[in-house]
């Protein structure tokens, strides 16, 4: 089950707010396995979370997602999870990742049983196969455009029982693995922008400040709205150790952008059963902390 750090904030009833009043920004938090969608102004804070793993890349914004794929045969199952981006705004789908070694049992199969009949997807089969092979995919974390995975694949019979598990990363922008060397050269996908120190990166706009500190404790890292009057809001924790900030006021984004972008996270919202509302209509201040 995947785990929410966000914040829920009870919305006040409808008043006239009492100054100060929190900056006006409006910006996306995503944290590897959610992403936020932030609103701030005079009428308060709201957060809105889904399920969306959104990542950029060379400007243009993708949906990771792991999928499906199963063939089944009158005695044997091969069954596999690749890894796709969507294109946001032109809707293109690509595969980023798939287990060669499904593709190859299936195909030492195939050989071994010429005659073997490859099953409609609607036929079931409710007799137990003498062969499964099975591939299993999950998205670790993402590092500005470079998605952290692991899988699992394991094929058995009555005679053999062999599994594997291996980790890599993905650059989203070329479509291929790349080594671990690539994404620690690449500080500027680490920050997405803001300046790093200490276990602290501060992005730095116009009359205000986004922050993010790691609590080691948690294990999460607390996200901090700061005015330029250093009036603090905290917006709540997420799980990411280098969470990312994509800015949807300034410099405004493009109309046909933002509207792929609302419909991937209401999408992604529908496509799951998690969903959550964050609202704080009043952000009282507090004392200007220390971020070490």
């Amino acid at each position: 089950m995947r785990k929410i750090g966000w914040l829920i904030l009870i919305p006040l009833a409808a008043c006239s707010l009492p100054e100060p009043r929190p900056p006006a920004g409006e910006f996306l938090v995503a944290d590897g396995s959610s992403t936020y969608w932030v609103t701030s102004g005079q009428a308060g804070i709201h957060a809105r979370v889904s399920p969306l793993i959104l990542t950029r890349s060379r400007g243009r914004f993708y949906e990771v997602f792991v999928g499906e794929s199963t063939r089944s045969y009158t005695d044997a199952i091969f069954s596999a999870e690749p890894i796709y981006r969507r294109d946001l705004v032109t809707g293109d789908t690509t595969i980023l990742w798939q287990d060669s070694k499904i593709n190859a049992w299936e195909n030492v199969y195939l050989a071994n049983n010429p005659a073997a009949r490859l099953l409609d997807p609607d036929d079931e089969n409710d007799d137990a196969v003498a062969l499964s092979a099975t591939g299993e995919a999950d998205i670790l974390g993402v590092v500005g455009q470079y998605v952290l995975y692991t899988h699992r694949s394991m094929i058995q019979n009555a005679e053999i029982e062999k599994a594997d598990t291996a980790r890599g990363i993905i650059d989203v922008g070329l479509g291929k693995d790349v080594s671990i060397s690539a994404l620690s050269r690449d500080t500027a996908s680490i920050t997405s922008g803001g300046v790093r120190e200490k276990g602290v990166t501060r992005w730095r706009r116009k009359g205000y400040e986004v922050i993010a500190r790691f609590d080691a404790e948690r294990a999460q890292t607390e996200m901090i709205l700061r005015d330029n009057r250093r009036r603090v809001w905290r917006l709540g924790y997420v799980n990411s150790p280098v969470p990312r900030i994509y800015w949807l006021d300034e410099p405004r984004i493009d109309a046909r952008v933002r509207t792929a972008i609302a419909q991937a996270f209401e999408g992604a919202m529908s496509d799951e059963d998690l969903s959550q509302l964050a609202s704080r209509a009043l952000a009282h201040p507090v004392p200007a902390i220390k971020l070490q």
